[in-house]
């Protein structure tokens, strides 16, 4: 009886950029170099916006002169704000959200923008910055506060341990 396939035996296909006998570093090293690129692009990105420090989301106040909303959303999550049912599913994820500020400095409305894939995280993460997240409100050209929107840097969800 003749065996249609052979484990030890290796297989020539002609659609693989690696075939029986020959190296496949000259593949990996271009792998690795796409990959630093990449990453040194997003690194680049990253540096150019104003993402860590909640970056307006229309410019139109800044050309004007005006000042944007400013906040720190370092200090208002904690290990306890953990969703039960995602801790118990196991859930993790990083959410990004769009906050709009009212005159008073207050969040007026959350929009997710990134999800975590994971409605229980999304949720979390609107009703806890809709109910603690404080700004210093925007001011126009000529110092009046104004309603202005906003941009979270990425919110993690991640279980220890």
């Amino acid at each position: 009886m003749k065996r249609l396939y052979d484990p030890d035996k290796p297989r020539f296909n002609p659609r693989s950029p690696v075939q029986p006998g020959r190296s496949s570093a000259p593949y990996f090293i271009a792998v690795l170099i796409a990959g630093i690129v990449i990453w040194s692009l997003q690194q680049w990105a990253m540096e150019d916006s104003d993402l860590p420090s909640l970056r307006p989301t229309t410019e139109t106040n800044h050309r004007l002169g005006a000042a944007s909303a400013k906040g720190d959303l370092r200090t208002i999550f904690s290990a306890d704000d953990y969703p039960a049912a995602a801790w118990t599913r196991g859930e993790q994820g990083s959410v990004q959200a769009k906050l709009d500020v009212d005159e008073r400095g207050q969040v007026s409305r959350c929009t997710i923008v990134r999800s975590s894939g994971h409605e229980s995280l999304d949720e979390a993460t609107c009703r806890i910055l809709e109910a603690r997240a404080r700004f210093t409100p925007a001011r126009d050209a000529s110092g009046a506060a104004i309603e202005d929107s906003v941009v979270t840097p990425p919110i993690v969800w991640r279980l220890e341990g």
